[in-house]
């Protein structure tokens, strides 16, 4: 593999890590709120 190869070997994995992280990053968020919903319902409701 030539050095221009594993260059553009390198920036095509690079763009699929970011697009992976951006999936990551919005799964975190989801759950976030769901662990947020989730609280409100079943441990702030019990205290009221």
């Amino acid at each position: 593999m030539s050095e221009a190869d594993h260059i553009v070997s390198i920036k095509l994995e690079n763009e699929r890590l970011k697009r992976e992280n951006e999936i990551l990053l919005m799964t975190v968020a989801q759950i976030r709120k769901t662990v947020d919903r989730l609280i409100e319902r079943y441990v702030l409701e019990e205290r009221a």
